[in-house]
């Protein structure tokens, strides 16, 4: 089994990686934030940031953190996958979780966007509910998430970083080499 993990700040194009993945090589993928969505949705919440960061740290609080990735690694293990990947990796705890549970099987890429604007500005064309119209509010929320997750630290134990400071097809481009020099979708 392989299980790829896409670490980096929101809107630094994480779940594009992946999509691009399940579209080309037909590579399935979870999401730990789509899980917590399905939560929210499961008790009649809307999917604002400020509500699954409730239903977040309601759940850290009774599981424990890594809560969220343990359970997509589980259910990536009972589909019995032999490539997928996992989204929403975020802290070094989780990354250290996924190393224990998936051993050598877990890679882990960083997905990076040099200039904050640019991060900004894609958030806000696709336009989802949890997005913030502020620039200022987007900072917070960056602020908050590093206070909270340490990503740039854990964005620090990835073995792979991927710049998306380009369009999508320079994404794109950079995801098939990144594979091809490193044989990321052979099977140990």
């Amino acid at each position: 089994m392989k299980v790829i993990g896409v670490i980096g700040k929101n809107g630094s194009g994480k779940d594009e990686v992946l999509k691009y993945l399940k579209e080309k090589h037909n590579i399935p993928f979870l999401s730990t934030g789509e899980m917590v969505r399905e939560i929210a949705a499961s008790q009649g919440r809307s999917s604002d940031r400020t509500t699954l960061q409730e239903i977040s740290d309601s759940y850290f609080q009774k599981y424990g953190q890594g809560c969220f990735v343990k359970m997509v690694a589980e259910k990536i293990c009972e589909k019995g996958w032999s490539v997928a990947g996992i989204s929403g990796v975020r802290s070094p705890h989780d990354i250290e979780l996924l190393r224990e549970l998936l051993g050598r099987s877990f890679v882990l890429i960083e997905v990076f966007v040099t200039d904050p604007r640019v991060r900004f500005e894609r958030m806000r064309k696709r336009g989802a509910e949890r997005d913030t119209e502020s620039y200022e509010r987007f900072q917070e929320q960056d602020r908050s998430e590093e206070q909270v997750f340490h990503v740039e630290e854990a964005a620090r134990l990835a073995d792979y970083s991927l710049s998306n400071d380009g369009n999508l097809e320079d994404m794109h481009r950079a995801v098939d080499d990144l594979i091809a020099r490193n044989g990321l979708l052979k099977v140990d």
